[in-house]
């Protein structure tokens, strides 16, 4: 059997929605695609540290986190890198004047950290913890991985983002995150000298639109969003419904 390589979305690929659960059949999934011999990788938006802790806990040693910005080999970061600060920066002080309630991750850590309290009504609990401090000055920081925005669902336009990135997290919360996991694939590939031919993508959500159409086969899950479902090479079954087995199972990787 050729072997293949796969780089998975977590987040309604891997797991139910955004609870960081796997279905069995994904599980059982993984474990026949490495006995088989095939390499295995995550490619999410997700912070290198949460994916690190999701990637340790299923047996993935390499992965493409911060939306393509950081590489991890081996279990090891080889790259990472922050959003554009000034920027960054720009963006805060524009939400603080239109009176926009904000956090951001400084550090490569499952937190967040904001100085106004307004925003701890929008912090979704299953997201990083979101530490309060009155006097956090962002205008000091060297690092920004993520900008958290409350931002209720259809008022996107009443912000100026400038050239940043956006990705929805849920109806009330935006953020500021890379959107570029193709460049990380691209840079792991490189390092590894796989050919195209070989590479397997898995998503389900808009910044997954990325992946696609790269010279890789993309197989969108069943679940996922139409636009991805329309560019994919194929459609699966919904994550909870057996979709990574069924596809994998259809192909003959397993």
């Amino acid at each position: 059997m050729q072997k293949k390589y796969f780089f998975f979305d977590i987040d309604g690929t891997l797991s139910i929605g955004q609870t960081m659960v796997m279905p069995e059949s994904a599980v059982r999934c993984l474990a026949r695609l490495r006995a088989e011999g095939h390499f295995t990788a995550l490619a999410t938006g997700r912070l290198q540290a949460s994916a690190a802790g999701f990637a340790a806990a299923h047996g993935f040693a390499d992965f493409v986190a911060d939306g393509g910005y950081s590489l991890t080999l081996g279990g090891q970061i080889a790259e990472m890198k922050s959003l554009p600060v000034q920027e960054c920066i720009a963006l805060i002080e524009r939400l603080e004047a239109a009176e926009i309630p904000w956090s951001v991750t400084p550090v490569n850590e499952r937190m967040c950290v904001t100085s106004d309290a307004r925003y701890l009504p929008f912090a979704p609990p299953e997201y990083f913890p979101t530490q309060l401090d009155p006097t956090f000055d962002y205008h000091t920081l060297r690092e920004i991985y993520k900008v958290n925005i409350a931002c209720p669902a259809g008022q996107e336009a009443e912000i100026d983002f400038g050239t940043l990135p956006t990705v929805r997290y849920n109806r009330d919360v935006l953020l500021i995150e890379p959107t570029e996991k193709q460049k990380g694939i691209r840079r792991m590939l490189d390092r590894m000298g796989i050919p195209d031919e070989d590479v397997v993508v898995f998503g389900d959500g808009s910044n997954d639109l990325c992946m696609f159409g790269q010279g890789w086969f993309s197989i969108a899950m069943g679940n996922a969003r139409e636009a991805l479902k329309a560019r994919a090479d194929y459609v699966t079954d919904p994550v909870d419904r057996d979709g990574l087995w069924n596809a994998c199972r259809h192909f003959g990787w397993i």
